[in-house]
């Protein structure tokens, strides 16, 4: 592993940590919090009772979990030691057993973000921008490698392709127009004049 491009790179990013205090501080907070962010960012969606970003909303949150249920079985399948379980680092987190690949961190903003931007190109590309912070500062901190945050990433963006192409097939479509009928009927989510079979027809501005 020493010496590998991932390695070099990794003691690149790394070796930014511990130089200066706040810049350490604010890298920490996103390293851990900014998944809390994805979180709000769906529930602010829903409360716009737009029929999109209701749709986009629900689906971001079955894509996050579908690739988060995928990384656990890649992890077990294919178990990767932490960064700091086998060299000296930059350590700015408590440590976890947990393997190191992929990063569920990178996984779960990617698998939101990247869902969102087929509804909601605005949100989506703020989503993603910060997506894109979180995977370099969990890198940073020491919690990962930067092919573990790339497989994350590459995990939750395929993953929530998959999600989308599937909820535009005809049997799932139904469905989805069936479930948030029975939303609608219970006043839990926006009433449309229309059924939501295209999001490239009908993105938010």
């Amino acid at each position: 592993m020493s010496g590998s491009p991932d390695y070099d790179l990794f003691r690149a990013i790394n070796g930014l940590a511990g130089r200066n205090p706040a810049v350490d501080a604010i890298v920490v907070a996103c390293a851990k919090f900014l998944p809390v962010v994805f979180a709000l960012a769906l529930v602010g969606l829903w409360l716009t009772w737009r029929p999109t970003n209701q749709r986009a909303a629900f689906l971001a949150g079955v894509s996050a979990l579908v690739a988060l249920g995928i990384g656990q079985l890649i992890g077990m399948a294919l178990p990767r030691p932490r960064p700091y379980l086998t060299h000296q680092v930059n350590l700015l987190i408590s440590p976890t057993a947990d393997t190191s690949f992929p990063s569920d961190h990178a996984t779960l903003g990617f698998a939101v973000a990247v869902l969102v931007w087929r509804y909601n190109r605005r949100a989506g590309s703020v989503l993603l921008l910060i997506a894109l912070i979180l995977a370099f500062a969990r890198v940073f901190v020491g919690a990962h490698y930067p092919t573990d945050v790339l497989g994350g990433a590459m995990l939750g963006t395929l993953t929530s392709i998959g999600i989308a192409l599937l909820s535009e097939s005809s049997p799932l479509r139904n469905w989805l127009n069936a479930f948030f009928a029975l939303l609608i009927r219970w006043r839990l989510a926006a009433r449309s004049p229309e059924t939501i079979a295209d999001p490239s027809t009908i993105r938010s501005k």
